[in-house]
């Protein structure tokens, strides 16, 4: 009898098992430090400070990035800017490769419209061309893609609205061939753009991401501050959960507590010439020492007419779809069903023996 149990169990070492949502990279500053992230670009001048771990709000867990950007902040090329960029593996943002990617941010403070600021992007590595980039001016925010030629794809007044979380996924197919690579965008829950056309990918360099606050060639006397928080790499939109509800727990300190999350620090952009980056970032982790970050973002205005030389962002991904969080397959309820009929079985053939 307890063979012919037995016998009737194993079809139990057959069901499929359940399929949950799991990040391929999580930059969720829960290291209590920054060391998730690839590079850090001007995280200290002169002694102090400006991109740092903080617990003085997070939209997920305890802590995230706080980035603020002065006048000195200066990289080699003249850019003004602090950053934190991550590379994924060579083999995701290769042609025909698709990427998932998103982070929350927050603005204590309404940014700056002159100058405005960039505040994530995807660039080429080792040739550092930007193929994509979000804009803030105010409360503003625009997305636009580099090549073949600079495209707006999406812009919104009133959406960057200080001292609440926000959140942007994307979904990145990449590929040199400007009708083939596609691009979404989710802003707060919402797709905002859908199955965009362009060149995503430069060349065939890996191609890195980066985000904070970068502003161009320009003097100011302001310091803007943006948190970011909850960024993650994926497979697939439940990877990246492109609602503001944080994926597995509750949003804590200031703001809206169901926005996305995002690291402080003040929001740049940048509204200089685009350009060739000349300096090496600060090297954290395992990403290749020698690498440089690219410092050829520019505002809307200055893109048009530098498009085909714009470049300085990092491959990120989100996903066409829709918006909603956590949507699963089923896998978990279909496998209990089968496993509680099966034992059904065995003890319905234990009785018939018993009897």
């Amino acid at each position: 009898m307890r063979r012919y149990a037995f016998l009737l169990a194993l079809p139990l070492l057959a069901l499929p098992s359940v399929a949950h949502a799991a990040p391929v990279w999580n930059g969720d500053m829960e290291t209590a430090d920054l060391s998730q992230w690839g590079y850090l670009l001007n995280p200290e001048i002169n002694g102090m400070t400006y991109a740092s771990a903080s617990d003085e709000l997070a939209i997920e867990g305890t802590y995230a990035a706080r980035i603020e950007l002065h006048n000195d902040a200066v990289w080699p090329n003249g850019l003004k800017r602090v950053e934190l960029q991550h590379g994924p593996e060579a083999a995701r943002t290769a042609e025909g490769a698709t990427t998932w990617f998103a982070w929350s941010f927050y603005v204590p403070e309404v940014l700056s419209v002159d100058p405005s600021q960039t505040i994530g992007y995807w660039e080429s590595g080792g040739s550092y061309q930007q193929m994509m980039a979000f804009q803030v001016a105010g409360e503003s925010i625009s997305f636009a893609t580099r090549r073949p030629n600079n495209v707006v794809q999406w812009e919104a007044d009133g959406m960057v609205t200080a001292g609440e979380w926000h959140r942007i996924a994307m979904r990145i197919l990449w590929s040199k061939d400007g009708g083939t690579g596609e691009v979404d965008v989710w802003f707060d829950g919402e797709q905002v753009v859908a199955a965009a056309a362009a060149q995503t990918l430069a060349d065939d360099n890996p191609h890195f991401t980066q985000v904070g606050l970068l502003r161009g060639q320009v003097e100011f006397d302001d310091v803007p501050v943006i948190f970011i928080d909850d960024a993650v790499e994926g497979d697939s939109i439940e990877d990246v959960h492109p609602g503001l509800e944080p994926m597995g727990g509750t949003s804590t300190g200031g703001g809206d507590e169901t926005g996305p999350g995002s690291e402080g620090g003040e929001d740049v952009g940048e509204s200089g010439n685009p350009g060739e980056d000349d300096g090496p970032a600060t090297t954290i982790g395992t990403t290749d020492p020698d690498a440089t970050a690219s410092d050829t973002a520019s505002d809307t205005a200055t893109a048009t007419a530098t498009a085909t030389d714009a470049g300085t962002g990092e491959t990120s991904g989100g996903s066409a779809g829709g918006d909603d969080e956590g949507k699963g397959c089923g896998c978990g309820a279909q496998g209990r069903s089968n496993t509680v009929g099966l034992l059904m079985l065995v003890a319905l053939a234990w009785r018939r023996r018993r009897s």
